[in-house]
């Protein structure tokens, strides 16, 4: 039976080897993007309400558990940056992506953070037209910034709470 939720996560540099590789494979899959184990695990995400898995319970602790992550960190006084954030495909459309985005809106104003950060491929309008519905805008181009091109830096208010679907 499956058993799928968001639940909280560890630092990166914690997880273990094969789960530092489920990650890997999941950036790949969803993304086009290979990175390394060494720039997996040196990610500076900490142990916090903005760090969450997506994970099959009837899996756990297997690393094919994971279905997705949410990685955040607290950024400059007032500021949430998200690091990562990848969904299955097959999973996409059901409200995860929501849910996990409406728990760290939430956690970023207990923290009174106001503004969210963060970087997408330029070819990935679906992931755009997500954080557009949630108040982010496009505040610069990245060129080169991924491996396979171009980049947009988008930048929201942190009072952008959206009904899951």
């Amino acid at each position: 039976m499956v058993d799928i939720q968001w639940i909280l996560g560890v630092e990166p540099s914690k997880l273990p080897p094969e789960w530092r590789q489920a990650v890997q494979d999941l950036f790949l899959q969803e993304t086009g993007e290979a990175y390394a184990d060494v720039s997996v695990s040196s990610l500076p995400i900490p142990a916090w309400e903005g760090n969450m898995l997506l994970v099959d319970m009837s899996l756990y602790p297997d690393p094919l558990a994971l279905k997705g992550l949410l990685w955040s960190l607290p950024f400059l006084d007032h500021g949430v940056r998200i690091a990562a954030f990848a969904i299955r495909s097959d999973l996409q459309g059901n409200g995860w992506g929501s849910k996990a985005w409406n728990h760290l809106m939430a956690a970023a104003l207990a923290e009174q953070k106001e503004f969210v950060q963060l970087e997408v491929k330029a070819a990935n309008i679906r992931a755009q037209q997500f954080y557009r519905e949630r108040g982010l805008e496009v505040k610069s181009h990245l060129e080169n910034y991924y491996q396979s091109g171009l980049g947009y830096m988008m930048k929201g208010p942190i009072s952008q709470i959206h009904p899951s679907r």
